[in-house]
């Protein structure tokens, strides 16, 4: 009776040992986890936009600004014919549609602007808000290019 009571001490030892060890390695798994989670949550951000309300008829106007007050190189006059012909094929109200990404010059380097659109319908309206998602800097002079925009017509 002796000798099995020694070899249960033991056994509870070892079985203690391998409890603290287990332990101990899901507190540095579940470490590491998190550390890569939140680096992985700054890599992936959510991407920046800038918009704005729209009649219909200021679309163009608008992005032909922006190609010249901004832009060293913006956007042609056939991708801003096929930007308001996307938009105009939109009919229902809060409808979205990813209109594309355009190729840009900013600052002497290639740039990417993607433009979204979401038209509203109100009775005989229609105005589209457009996205457009890019970096940061040039995000923070299309906005200012959107305000002055809608100051100079009144909106």
């Amino acid at each position: 009776m002796l000798l099995y009571n020694d070899n249960w001490k033991g056994v509870k030892a070892h079985i203690n040992i391998l409890i603290v060890g287990l332990i101990i390695t899901l507190i540095v798994v579940g470490a590491i986890y998190m550390f890569n989670k939140k680096e992985y949550i700054n890599k992936k951000e959510a991407p920046l936009a800038a918009g704005m309300n729209f009649d219909l008829e200021e679309v163009q106007p608008f992005l032909n600004r922006l190609s010249f007050s901004v832009l060293d190189s913006g956007f042609t006059a056939e991708e801003i014919t096929t930007i308001e012909a996307q938009i105009e094929k939109m009919n229902k109200d809060h409808e979205i549609k990813e209109i594309g990404t355009f190729r840009v010059i900013f600052k002497g380097e290639k740039a990417e602007i993607r433009i979204e659109a979401e038209l509203h319908l109100e009775d005989d309206s229609r105005e589209v808000v457009l996205l457009m998602y890019t970096s940061r800097e040039l995000i923070e002079l299309i906005d200012e290019e959107m305000m002055k925009h809608a100051e100079e017509i009144g909106v």
